[in-house]
């Protein structure tokens, strides 16, 4: 079966699947984006302060904290499946 057959069947034209479908890649995405960017900027900014205060658990303290935060952030946008 086609994806054109397939969404014929449910009442949708194929240009309004496209966008569903477009719409869904960017969510993804930006979750994604979420995910690398949350460890990668409060990592770095553990690394800076390891640098100027001659520590060594910033780094790592700042990588978990961004995980938590974006898995926060991506829960608070997308929120739960209803």
């Amino acid at each position: 079966m086609t994806a054109s057959g397939a969404a014929d069947r449910v009442g949708r034209s194929s240009d309004e699947t496209r966008k569903a479908t477009a719409a869904g890649e960017r969510e993804g995405m930006r979750a994604l984006s979420y995910v690398i960017a949350g460890p990668v900027v409060y990592g770095g900014l553990g690394w800076v302060g390891d640098h100027f205060l001659g520590t060594q658990s910033l780094l790592p303290l700042g990588a978990v904290l961004g995980i938590a935060l974006s898995v926060y952030m991506i829960v608070k946008r997308y929120g739960v499946a209803r």
